[in-house]
């Protein structure tokens, strides 16, 4: 195993873990299957045993000692295993970097060629036709037909102040088309100078950084940075945490870049947002890339302070302990029973709060924890939180979503 993928420091967080089990109390993947290796500890603890195999005072005595492809196959589907929230680390007493471990230690693998070959197929779709659906990157902007009114050009204009980068999740699954719908009725009702990319518009690249390929993401990160500087935008917003947290670390640019949450605050504080007063009762969820990764945990709560007739109330896990809803970290695609596991967990915790809804800002959460909550015959209403400011504003004679729907349930 080679790991001249991680980085000095990596090396010395891998060195600085005491295996004092705080992260065991946090990690979800370990509350659903309790096997030392799949935790941080374990993980952490194996990297440490061949580094001492290959380098230690016993590998200069007697030669190093190399792992057999059963122990890579294990070792392998341990770090695959992994939603990649980050709570392990958040609550490192001695602050491991472990979300950026686990990433490196991907690239390791991949490498090696030891990562699960499901994620292939994932790989050549986003290389191929630029989006995770394997769908031609022209249907990217499908969604629109579901809205009237819309001005001629289709929101797909030469030249704007502001790009909305839709992401592939919300453009090409239907259970999130009313996220970008939604969002897109705030920015004209605000008059905000906004457009889209269309069919310019790449995958952002964070699917291939969460499975190891990082290499392969340079073409799509230079794709989308051109595309954004020839339409003279200047700011970029996103609906989705993790095209907002992969632009933030990976693309290295001097855009002004919002998260949806951040924007329509902004809005809200300029007079342009106000709202018609509509009591209910709702919780929040926050999402692994929005929150723990990208630290932005006020925005959403402050939107939700600010309408009149919304009772808030906090999950009993929330902010930096808000338990992942198990759609991270390509879970879903690698172990979908252990992804259900974890979202029916999360179900659980949300129905104990006894809120009408369940507001997030994150376009994989709604899905899973949607998914799951049909499949379990449960009634649980979700909202997007754009779907949910949209529905509160004052009309001031405009119309919104040309049909009201409710939001979405199980």
């Amino acid at each position: 195993m080679d790991l001249s993928k991680l980085t000095p420091k990596q090396l010395l967080e891998i060195d600085a873990c005491t295996r004092c089990g705080e992260c065991l109390r946090f990690c979800p993947v370990y509350s659903r299957e309790d096997e030392e290796g799949i935790n941080p500890r374990g993980k952490i603890q194996a990297i440490k045993k061949f580094i001492r195999g290959q380098y230690g005072l016993w590998a200069k005595l007697f030669g190093p000692r190399k792992l057999t492809e059963e122990e890579l196959k294990k070792f392998s589907e341990r770090v695959y295993r992994c939603t990649l929230c980050g709570e392990c680390g958040s609550q490192c007493p001695v602050s491991i970097d472990s979300r950026n471990l686990w990433l490196g230690l991907k690239e390791v693998l991949v490498e090696m060629g030891h990562y699960p070959k499901k994620l292939e197929s994932m790989k050549r779709h986003v290389l191929k036709d630029h989006n995770i659906s394997g769908l031609d990157n022209t249907q990217r902007m499908d969604w629109l037909d579901g809205l009237e009114g819309l001005p001629a050009h289709r929101h797909q204009k030469e030249k704007a102040e502001v790009i909305y980068f839709i992401g592939c999740v919300s453009a090409y699954f239907p259970m999130a088309h009313k996220i970008p719908q939604s969002f897109i009725r705030i920015l004209e009702r605000t008059g905000t100078d906004f457009t889209l990319l269309g069919g310019e518009e790449w995958c952002c690249g964070f699917p291939l950084l969460v499975a190891g390929f990082k290499k392969e993401v340079g073409e799509l990160i230079r794709h989308n940075i051109e595309g954004v500087k020839e339409k003279g935008a200047r700011s970029v917003v996103f609906s989705c945490p993790s095209c907002y947290h992969t632009w933030r670390e990976d693309y290295g640019t001097d855009l002004r870049l919002f998260d949806s949450t951040q924007f329509i605050l902004s809005l809200i504080r300029e007079g342009k947002i106000q709202f018609d007063e509509k009591k209910i009762r709702v919780t929040y969820h926050d999402p692994c890339d929005l929150g723990r990764a990208s630290g932005i945990y006020d925005a959403p709560r402050e939107i939700l302070r600010s309408m009149p007739g919304v009772e808030f109330v906090e999950l009993p896990n929330h902010g930096e302990r808000c338990k992942c809803c198990g759609g991270g970290g390509l879970l879903e695609m690698v172990d979908p029973d252990l992804s259900a596991s974890l979202a029916k967990e999360k179900i659980k915790e949300i129905q104990a709060t006894g809120a009408d809804l369940l507001i997030t800002s994150c376009q994989q959460c709604i899905r899973t924890i949607q998914s799951t909550a049909r499949k379990m015959k449960i009634p649980l209403k979700t909202a997007y939180i754009s779907e949910f400011v949209l529905k509160h504003m004052e009309e001031n004679g405009v119309k919104g979503m040309e049909k009201e729907v409710p939001f979405i349930s199980g």
